[in-house]
């Protein structure tokens, strides 16, 4: 068992061919989509790349599981004087983010093949590294944590969205009764399968029960999942998945040297949720890493939209 909590599902080094497969299959994201945390993160990037007065070095960005790079394409026409880099390991996707590059008319990005779950050979650090949505995905998390941190210069940052235990447990239930009925059936049947239970069951069971889309979790993420192929294999039948609390988070921060600055569109006061003086007198009583579980504990989270900064040495 490692520090955070996570053991070792699965002795195999990089991502597991299972997953490599589901996502040759349903290339993911697939679509253009707008979110709050998308914002959050122009915000944030808007901040963190900015030129010093008189300094004239080109910032780099790296997005470690790019998937089919709408992300990163978004990104990288936003802060067109800012190099990005995005590296996936699922076979195809790369020629997608290619494809979607050259038709913006974009050129401040590039795109290559690596598996966050090995050795990432010949790279050099960034002023800021992404990975969104892929770490709990990988057996082997925390050594695959530490070879993005180490992707991060001095004073750069980290950005990690991953997927919240408390949140996401009626969920996790969810996709365990689709693994029952699946049995050893084929991908195209588990997801009709998926697809049928959403349909007949998605208003008793799935709703609010800690899925994720664009859209939320309701009766309208329920419609838009059922739109979308790609999401729907990705949130109903994914081929490995697991979740974390915001303290294994913070020890996976630690372990690397790295300070969480910023739990990311979370408000982290408990007067934003209660007037009651003496709950909010005990909350401020608490260490600054107490006051997080604390909100944890409290809000539950579906994921975790996180930042890191290591601090110059």
């Amino acid at each position: 068992m490692t520090r955070s909590g996570i053991g070792p599902a699965d002795r195999r080094p990089g991502i597991p061919a299972q997953v490599r497969a589901h996502y040759k299959r349903w290339p993911f994201p697939g679509v253009e989509h707008g979110s709050r945390e998308g914002l959050i993160l122009l915000r944030s990037l808007a901040e963190w790349l900015r030129q010093p007065e008189g300094e004239r070095r080109t910032r780099r960005v790296i997005d470690v599981g790019c998937g089919t790079g709408h992300t990163t394409v978004a990104l990288a026409k936003h802060f067109p004087d800012v190099e990005f880099v995005g590296v996936d390991a699922a076979e195809g996707v790369l020629g997608v983010a290619r494809g979607h590059a050259e038709s913006a008319g974009i050129d401040n990005v590039r795109f290559e093949s690596a598996d966050v779950g090995d050795e990432l050979p010949g790279r050099t650090t960034f002023d800021v590294v992404l990975c969104l949505g892929v770490l709990h995905h990988v057996p082997r998390l925390a050594e695959a944590f530490g070879r993005v941190a180490g992707l991060v210069k001095d004073g750069g940052y980290l950005i990690i969205w991953l997927y919240g235990r408390f949140g996401r447990a009626h969920h996790s239930q969810n996709q365990q009764f689709l693994t029952l009925l699946a049995g050893e059936q084929p991908s195209e049947e588990r997801l009709t399968l998926a697809r049928i239970f959403l349909e007949e069951l998605g208003s008793r069971f799935a709703m609010d029960s800690g899925f994720y889309t664009p859209h939320g979790c309701g009766l309208e993420g329920i419609e838009w999942l059922l739109g979308q192929p790609q999401w729907l294999a990705d949130q109903m039948i994914p081929a490995f998945e697991q979740s974390l609390s915001i303290g294994e988070v913070f020890d996976l921060f630690a372990d690397h040297s790295l300070d969480l600055v910023k739990w990311l569109g979370v408000p982290t006061e408990l007067g934003h949720f209660t007037t009651n003086s003496l709950l909010i007198d005990r909350f401020h009583s608490l260490s600054a890493r107490d006051r997080l579980r604390a909100i944890d504990f409290l809000i539950k989270p579906t994921y975790y939209f996180v930042a890191g900064r290591r601090v110059p040495t």
